[in-house]
């Protein structure tokens, strides 16, 4: 079976061995009909005209009874539990796959629980009920959004009191079955990924660790649509290292899945928990928002809104409430209020739904709802700059990490023993040339056993993981990389050892088969191994760490997209390898 993760593995094997674990239950291919249709029929629907993004194919209630309850489109399956045939609807496109409570359906009440849509541009969605969950890719650089649709009102016979128990029940298996996701025909899905802060937005934060680096001043600051708040004197007026006192936070507060970047100051009495500057995500890439300044600054409200409160002098203060739209820069006035002297000296108090209306109101209601407001400022928790190694790493080798590529010797096997020297050579060959480039490419083969009784056709069992790395300060970044179980087959001669072929586990229904027929009795030892995430982590971490004592490179840890980084153990070349034997 081959096991790809394209330009970012998220999950490692927590969403590879997922997929396993269906494909052992489910013995049949995934399908968008019943388990009855016959050869025939499958053969009529392979040659038929794909269906266009407008033209769906539906499951019925009946269907699904029969059905092995794994749905798939071009791109992604799901799964639905089996307790509810004769519950849902499953409505199949391209791209999409909708779920729905049948009885509701068919009754007029529309009946939906949830969408799953994999989408090429996020302007498609953006605004809508939906929410990213991920991305699905392949090798050929095509990404997509995985995101997952509510429905906008109640979808159910809104003449009951309650929901019904069997619309109850396909919404709890809701989280069950986005869970389930799983890419196909060539696409790896990555729960989490794009979503998470600390994947996003470093090579923002690296910008405000140059700034105090090269001691940019107020005008700089802004010019680089940075806060003029965040200058060098300003920080380090009271000496110690300027980043302790920068803050930065992530929050998703336009609800679609994607965090926000809020950066502030740390440390400044009464000022803990205010923004200056916003960023968020567009069409992929981190992008400035809105800045902010002393007597004009920001707070998170509600989770959900940009709240401002601004200052134009002693007779000035106005409070303004903005919700972000998805994939854009654009705030949307909600609501607001003011205390503005100026312009009534006697009935300074006003309430506003557009900033160019203000209708006059009293001093108490004024003071009510202004102190609600602040109620609903969220205290973020920020961070302090100088913590975050990747933004200084950054900050350091620049915003492009592939001029790192050179500081990075290629993997090549530490050890003595001219057997694994081949054999990881051929993981990385075999395997790895279907990667696009990147810092360096480390083998991490899982053995489950050698088996040395004919020499002319040694056979090595394992689950052999291979993964590009680029290099970000201390850190090697997971960008690509794959498993792919199965045995490879290495005679001796006198001119030493070589690999005669290889034999990889299938993917999907043929996983289980074609597992039992390479592995033989090693099966269940393969199946142990291939689940232990431990033992595949501990193997990984030790193999980069031997790499790098050998190329004496100054990197401590590991990092896979959206998880924390693994520090690497100390030094093993010796023990480690011979272990294997």
């Amino acid at each position: 079976m081959k096991q790809k993760i394209a330009f970012v593995l998220v999950g490692t094997m927590l969403v590879l061995s997922g997929c396993t674990q269906k494909n052992e239950v489910v013995e049949n291919p995934a399908q968008t009909g019943t388990s009855e249709q016959s050869t025939e029929d499958a053969q009529e629907k392979e040659e038929a005209p794909a269906e266009s993004s407008e033209e769906s194919s539906e499951a019925t209630s009946e269907d699904v009874a029969q059905a092995t309850s794994t749905y798939s489109n071009n791109y992604f399956e799901i799964t639905i539990p089996e307790d509810l045939a004769g519950i849902v609807d499953v409505e199949i496109s391209d791209d999409r796959i909708d779920v729905f409570h049948k009885e509701s359906k068919d009754a007029g009440f529309g009946g939906l629980e949830l969408s799953v849509w994999a989408v090429a541009r996020p302007k498609e969605y953006a605004g809508g009920p939906y929410e990213k969950i991920g991305e699905l890719s392949n090798e050929n650089a095509e990404i997509f959004d995985m995101v997952r649709g509510y429905p906008t009102e109640i979808q159910w016979d809104y003449n009951l009191e309650d929901m019904p128990e069997d619309f109850k029940k396909l919404d709890e298996a809701a989280d069950a079955i986005i869970a389930s996701v799983t890419g196909i025909n060539g696409y790896t899905y990555m729960a989490g990924a794009g979503m998470k802060g600390e994947d996003l937005y470093n090579t923002v934060l690296a910008k405000y660790v140059r700034a105090m680096n090269e001691e940019w001043d107020a005008n700089k600051c802004e010019q680089e649509q940075m806060s003029s708040e965040f200058n060098y004197e300003m920080l380090s007026s009271d000496g110690g290292d300027p980043l302790d006192k920068i803050g930065y936070a992530y929050k998703d507060i336009n609800v679609d899945g994607i965090d926000e970047l809020f950066v502030g100051p740390m440390g400044i009495e009464d000022f803990d928990n205010i923004t200056y500057d916003v960023y968020t995500m567009v069409d992929g890439n981190p992008t400035f928002v809105i800045s902010g300044f002393a007597r004009n600054r920001f707070y998170d409200y509600e989770d959900n809104f940009l709240c401002n409160v601004g200052s134009g002098g002693a007779g000035h203060t106005a409070y303004d409430v903005y919700a972000l739209m998805s994939n854009s820069t654009e705030l949307v006035y909600q609501f607001g209020y003011k205390y503005d002297s100026y312009e009534n000296e006697q009935e300074p108090w006003f309430k506003t739904y557009d900033q160019m209306e203000y209708e006059p109101i009293t001093e108490d209601d004024y003071n009510k709802e202004t102190e609600n407001l602040e109620k609903g400022f969220v205290k973020l928790d920020f961070k302090p700059l100088s913590g975050n190694t990747d933004a200084i790493g950054l900050a350091e080798y620049g915003n492009d990490l592939n001029a790192s590529a050179a500081t990075l010797p290629a993997y090549e096997y530490p050890g003595p023993e001219l057997f694994y020297s081949v054999l990881y050579k051929c993981i990385a060959d075999e395997f790895g040339q279907g990667y696009e480039a990147a810092d360096v490419g480390i083998p991490s083969p899982v053995i489950v056993a050698v088996d040395e009784s004919d020499k002319s056709d040694i056979k090595v069992y394992g689950d052999f993981w291979y993964y590009n790395y680029k290099l970000n300060g201390d850190t090697l970044e997971t960008a690509s990389g794959g498993s792919y179980p199965g045995c490879i087959h290495i005679k001796y001669t006198d001119e030493g050892y070589e690999v005669v072929k290889t034999r990889i586990v299938e993917d999907g229904s043929n996983f289980t088969d074609s597992a039992k027929e390479i592995f033989g009795d090693y099966y269940d030892d393969f199946m142990k191994a291939h689940s232990d995430q431990e033992l595949a982590d501990k193997t990984r971490a030790q193999i980069i760490a031997n790499y790098v004592a050998a190329n004496n490179l100054s990197i401590t840890q590991y990092k896979d997209f959206g998880w924390d980084p693994v520090t690497l153990p100390e030094e093993n070349i010796d023990n480690f390898y011979s272990a294997l034997d």
